[in-house]
């Protein structure tokens, strides 16, 4: 189970990766293929903002940092809301469910899963 963990955890930390580089100009931005329409006008909207985008990569960055030093569950509490968003939107905006950024939005939902359930003793204290 220990390596699995190991495993899971760096499957997770390269996701959280790639929008930590998008949002600091690594990757090219976004285009209009990559969406439908109103998904396109959603990041458009969100990319207008200035804000929204650093923003998100920043929290990936700061959940990335704290996966590796050892604060999951509290990366895992930070990353959720965010999952929860960006899966949604590819169901509902979006209309893609099969497409390669689907894709990966189940597996970050899958993963934050696994690692909400794994460290569910640390939230005891919450309820």
């Amino acid at each position: 189970m220990k390596v699995l963990n190991i495993i899971l955890k760096v499957i997770l930390c390269l996701l959280l990766v790639m929008p930590v580089l998008g949002s600091f100009g690594v990757f090219p931005p976004p285009t209009a293929e990559m969406y439908s329409p109103a998904g396109w006008e959603f990041m458009q909207a969100l990319m207008a903002t200035g804000y929204m985008m650093p923003l998100m990569g920043i929290t990936f960055a700061v959940c990335l940092l704290l996966i590796l030093f050892g604060r999951t569950p509290l990366a895992m509490i930070i990353l959720a809301p965010l999952t929860v968003n960006i899966v949604f939107f590819h169901l509902i905006v979006d209309d893609s469910f099969f497409t390669l950024a689907a894709s990966m939005a189940w597996v970050l939902l899958l993963l934050n899963a696994y690692f909400l359930w794994q460290s569910r003793e640390a939230y005891r204290e919450l309820w």
